[in-house]
């Protein structure tokens, strides 16, 4: 019974909710009017996006950089390390020189394990730096397109502006159809790029 319950009361709420969309969809004209906005070509076609994008991604190139340099010394040391290894334990060796390559090999695969860890840091060190780039730069730009958009309904009498390029936790589209003519992501767009060459 208590399940029943829940259900119907889960049941009423739906209704409401779709009641209340379509009375405001149907009262558009009375000063409800909705547009709808695709916030994911909006950020990507912004002139501001292009600019942080490659100045970001020259940052990343460059860490990669040197990121490919450790990895390459790296791969030296395990090749020496592996080299003394094999050499201490040729038995066509005398016994004092395969002590000293032993003793070599044991000092360069410290080398190697440093190395090692000085490159996992590195990576997990500039990720977690490169990450913070992006979020801080995509907060502040997606802010300037809200702005702009909320300044845009303002002064053209939307009441409500929805995000086309949204999707539920289902993966589902959050705005299902609308009319062409209510998508104003271009004049946005105009607005955010006006003065620009693209």
């Amino acid at each position: 019974m208590k399940i029943k319950s829940v259900m119907g009361v889960i049941v009423i709420l739906i209704c409401l909710g779709v009641s209340f969309l379509t009375t405001s969809v149907i009262a558009g004209n009375g000063g409800n009017k909705i547009a709808i906005v695709n916030m994911e070509d909006v950020f990507k076609n912004f002139y501001k996006t292009k600019i942080n994008s490659a100045r970001f991604n020259k940052q990343a190139a460059t860490y990669k950089e040197y990121a490919d340099q450790l990895a390459a010394s790296q791969i030296k040391l395990e090749e020496e390390f592996r080299s003394l290894r094999d050499a201490s334990q040729n038995i066509a060796l005398p016994e004092t020189e395969r002590e000293s390559k032993r003793l070599a090999a044991r000092d360069k695969y410290r080398q190697l394990q440093a190395k090692q860890s000085e490159l996992e840091t590195y990576n997990q060190e500039k990720s977690s730096q490169l990450k913070e780039q992006y979020d801080k730069m995509r907060k502040e730009l997606l802010t300037e397109i809200r702005k702009c958009v909320a300044k845009y309904a303002s002064k053209n009498g939307f009441a409500t502006v929805l995000d086309a390029s949204g999707n539920t936790t289902n993966d589902i589209p959050m705005v299902l159809y609308y009319k062409p003519e209510m998508d104003i992501s271009d004049q946005i767009l105009k607005i955010l790029n006006k003065g620009v060459k693209q």
